[in-house]
Order: structure tokens, then sequence, then C-alpha cells
């Protein structure tokens, strides 16, 4: 491969090998970028933060909102987010103890009605937060 490489270079003119040059410097530029932004992108795959926005690894953090939960910023697309964003309880009105009582009935297979009178909430607050727990599986 070497003597093939060395013998098409011999046959090129002072401006041809100069532009042969530029373009495979520019190539080995691109092969060490995408090499890097593999590296990151395994770096923060192993951290489990995903864009809900563009699906990307490349998030970074990015302070606390007023409630004093981590903010993270994502690298490719710009967008700032919460960590737990796409978790069913995220836009949720439930405080936490009714959360788990939510998901501890709904495993036990209850129905909504049920769900509402344990949580103290109307059946239809306790039909949809159960919908959303479902879809999260």
């Amino acid at each position: 491969m070497e003597k093939i490489i060395q013998e098409l270079v011999n046959t090129l003119t002072d401006d041809q090998f100069l532009e042969f040059y530029e373009k495979v410097k520019q190539q080995a530029e691109l092969i060490k970028k995408q090499k890097r932004l593999n590296e990151i992108d395994q770096k923060f795959r192993s951290q489990g933060i995903k864009c809900p926005k563009c699906e990307s690894y490349h998030c970074v953090k990015n302070g606390h909102n007023s409630e004093g939960k981590q903010k993270y910023l994502c690298k490719n697309c710009r967008a700032s987010f919460g960590a737990f964003r796409n978790h069913f309880i995220y836009w949720s009105h439930l405080n936490y103890e009714q959360s788990n009582l939510l998901i501890q009935i709904s495993l036990l297979g209850q129905s909504s009605k049920t769900i509402s009178r344990f949580i103290k909430t109307t059946l239809k607050t306790a039909w949809y937060n159960r919908q959303k727990l479902m879809k999260s599986k």
C-alpha cells in the first residue's frame, strides 16, 4: 500500500502535491475530531444523561433550578433541561408520598378508583398519573 501511494505522489506536480496534502490534512483532522467526539459520547453515555430534544449524550451540568435540582445543557442542540424531565413524576403535582403510593398500588394491579382513594386525589388525577406510570415502563 505504501509503495502505491509513493508512486502516485511521485507522479504529481508540486501544485497537485500541495493540493493533495491539504486534502489529506483536512481528512486527518476530521477523523481526529470524530474520534474525539466518539470518546466524549462514550463518557456521557456511561453517565446516562440524554437530551430529551435531540437524544444526544453530549450533555454537561448547567447549574440548578429554583428548587435546587440539577440542570443540564446539551452540547449539540444547546437545550437546557432537568435530569428527570422524561420521568413520569416530572410534570406531576403529586408529592413524594403520593407518588410512592401510586407506584405501589399500581404494581398490585388496583384500579384508578382505588388509587384515588389512597392518595387522596380526584379520579381523573389518579387515572392520568397511572397512565403516565404505565407508559414509562
